[in-house]
């Protein structure tokens, strides 16, 4: 459950995701507050340097707030020099000229897309305001794109700061998160990622790989789903039983169209069939068993076996005997 923000809580839009960085708000600041320094704010990502520059006029206006903010689109070389003029309408040369003083109101010109300004008119608006110190005017100049592809600044000299604002890694947006879901306001911390990711994604991959999807990652929990009413339950029921009768109403029509279609090639496969079969019974009744002779076996013939002779039995053949052939003598000196 969310905590309530009290008047001393911080407002659920003040958040960063680097200590320096609040840090670096505060020393803007005072630079354009109290130093009477200009600006320059830049970030690749538009929906990062909207939230930072809306955290810098918020403070501004809190410190300052004698000082009068005011958001300014030049067109053209011939409205800034209008909107110049305007401003030193009330002021004479030597008061435009001269060199404020600390207790004197500044006006702060918030410039959005500074980047689209051509060079020359980023060069004169910073001699104007170099040159007439007395209109008190201070720039805050909001660029969006990589820092190369901005406009050269040089001729503001030493009067204005530069605060490149790089977006949070997975550690810091993890650890923003975490933070903000202790203090109840994890909704516009996640809100501010997803429009970062989402430009990241357009910019650089519109097809963004699985593992790309887990950067800046965790989306709001799912919420419980809610019970339908009866209502909604009778409309889906209805329609369920609508879904059956139009599936019934389809099987009956394929069944139709089988019967008209098949029933005429089931009649010739079968009236085929038949007519092979009855030819074949009129070419080989045999093989049917109509018409065959009963086979008779032959007699079987007697075994007539040989009566034995009735003269005298022939005499034995003695076998021949084996004896052993004689061993010659052996002299003694030959003996082994």
């Amino acid at each position: 459950m969310n905590t309530p923000i009290t008047a001393n809580a911080p407002h659920a839009d003040d958040f960063v995701f680097r200590a320096a960085d609040r840090m670096r708000i505060d020393g803007c600041t005072n630079a354009i507050a109290r130093e009477g320094l200009s600006l320059s704010l830049q970030c690749e990502h538009e929906a990062l340097l909207d939230h930072y520059s809306s955290l810098l006029l918020k403070r501004l206006r809190q410190q300052a707030p004698e000082h009068h903010i005011e958001a300014y689109f030049p067109t053209n070389t011939d409205a800034l020099l209008a909107r110049f003029n305007e401003a030193l309408a009330r002021q004479s040369v030597q008061q435009a000229t001269r060199t404020p003083t600390g207790a004197d109101p500044a006006q702060i010109w918030v410039v959005h897309d500074a980047q689209a300004l051509p060079d020359a008119e980023i060069q004169l608006l910073a001699r104007l305001i170099q040159n007439f110190p007395g209109a008190n005017i201070r720039a805050i100049l909001l660029m969006k794109g990589p820092a190369d592809s901005h406009n050269n600044l040089s001729a503001f000299g030493r009067k204005i700061l530069r605060w490149e604002i790089e977006a949070p890694n997975a550690e810091q947006a993890q650890a923003t998160l975490d933070l903000a879901r202790t203090e109840g306001r994890l909704q516009p911390v996640q809100q501010l990622l997803r429009r970062i990711k989402r430009q990241a994604w357009a910019e650089d991959a519109p097809n963004p790989e699985p593992e790309d999807a887990a950067h800046f990652a965790q989306e709001e929990p799912p919420t419980p789903a809610q019970k339908p009413t009866a209502r909604q339950v009778k409309q889906q029921v209805q329609a369920f039983h609508d879904k059956g009768q139009e599936a019934i109403a389809k099987s009956t029509q394929l069944l139709r169209k089988w019967d008209k279609s098949h029933t005429r090639l089931a009649l010739w496969v079968a009236a085929a069939l038949a007519l092979s079969t009855v030819t074949m019974l009129w070419l080989q009744p045999e093989a049917f068993g109509i018409g065959k002779a009963k086979a008779t076996l032959p007699a079987p013939m007697p075994i007539e076996w040989p009566e034995p002779s009735k003269g005298t039995a022939p005499a034995p053949v003695a076998a021949p005997a084996l004896t052993p052939a004689p061993v010659a003598p052996v002299a003694p000196d030959k003996l082994p």
